[in-house]
């Protein structure tokens, strides 16, 4: 056989390359990995920052409800309402509670105030320390949805407003409007990490009230909760906690007294009282740079670009000077599976006079 010339040998190789309909990838020349973004965004559904209505759910059972009850943008009745946060009161030695059927240390406020203590106190801490070393052994519990919140809540973008409470639990007079005392709006890549910060009395507007040194509660961006202070309520918002008997055989339904007063206070200045607040998620990316050569994928595997049993082009001035146009890229594993498929916006046209980059991103 006579050998290949290297006019020969340059038309094979331009044969096999412009044939070519997979190019791997070269890991540290085409693939970035480990990239992170930080997105914030509105708390709650619809992408609002400000909550100007709540309901309860009818879709809870009464059983359920002696332990929380889960609030609602929209009625349960709506086609798009959905679960923003739920509230609970948790008590140390089970008061206000019922003890319900079988088990007889069965008290949903102690099992609440178990969960939290579990959940967010550290294992040498048996009982809830809020600011000026106070300390209670009951409290109320705001817990945003873990939809709404995603990775966490930022600090310093949510405001929560609560109204004074009568003897019955009804809504009566007098505001108060909370945040919590973060320096800055702080957002963070390490959602891991533990972070807590003191409830205080003030606006988002107009910062920390700082002549009322009443320790309302704790709040734990990272879990997307807010414990508040139950004596604190009582004191300085006529909560009227009712926590007899103290043997704990009857429900007082204490977790609804703080769906009253949120609700309360929204009803009473839609404007000024609504519950505002701001989330934060980190998004890992991998991007794939898919590089299309001059000399490289400038045929089709597309059966409209042939014709005859032979399987000739179909157009003859496509022989020397093809024009094809990229509309989707296939990302596949070392054994030619599928796994994704990544579309473009518009066809690219490509041909031997040009080369494209195509960057695809995988967000996770």
């Amino acid at each position: 056989m006579a050998d290949l010339n290297q006019q020969d040998f340059s038309f094979i190789t331009r044969a096999l390359r412009v044939g070519r309909t997979q190019t791997p990838f070269i890991p540290d020349t085409d693939i970035l990995d480990g990239q992170r973004e930080l997105i914030t965004a509105p708390l709650w559904s619809n992408n609002q920052t400000s909550l100007t209505a709540v309901y309860t759910s009818s879709a809870q059972s009464s059983n359920q409800k002696r332990y929380y009850y889960e609030v609602l943008n929209e009625d349960y009745s709506t086609l798009t309402s959905e679960p923003q946060f739920s509230v609970a009161y948790g008590d140390l030695v089970g008061s206000g509670s019922d003890r319900g059927t079988g088990n007889i240390d069965d008290y949903p406020t102690k099992a609440i105030y178990k969960q939290y203590k579990q959940l967010l106190l550290g294992s040498n801490e048996s009982i809830f320390t809020f600011e000026n070393e106070e300390t209670s052994e009951y409290i109320y519990v705001i817990n945003v949805n873990r939809t709404r919140f995603k990775d966490k809540m930022d600090t310093k973008t949510w405001e929560l407003s609560l109204i004074g409470l009568d003897a019955a639990g009804s809504a009566s007079s007098g505001v108060v409007t909370l945040i919590d005392d973060a320096d800055t709006s702080f957002v963070e890549y390490d959602t891991g990490a533990v972070r807590t910060y003191y409830v205080r009395s003030g606006s988002l507007e107009n910062g920390i009230y700082t002549a009322d040194t009443t320790p309302w509660g704790i709040y734990y961006p990272n879990n997307g909760v807010i414990v508040l202070n139950g004596k604190a309520l009582d004191a300085s918002s006529s909560f009227n906690t009712n926590r007899s008997p103290s043997t704990g055989s009857i429900n007082q339904n204490n977790a609804f007294r703080l769906f009253t007063s949120i609700s309360g206070a929204i009803a009473s200045d839609t404007a000024s009282y609504a519950f505002q607040g701001r989330t934060s998620e980190v998004i890992t990316s991998q991007y794939y740079f898919v590089r299309l050569y001059n000399g490289e994928h400038n045929y089709s595997t597309n059966p409209s670009f042939l014709t005859g049993s032979f399987g000739s082009l179909k157009y003859p001035s496509m022989i020397l000077d093809p024009v094809v146009y990229v509309t989707t890229v296939g990302l596949y594993d070392d054994e030619q599976n599928l796994l994704a498929l990544a579309k473009l916006s518009k066809p690219v046209a490509k041909s031997f006079e040009k080369e494209v980059v195509i960057k695809v991103k995988l967000d996770y």
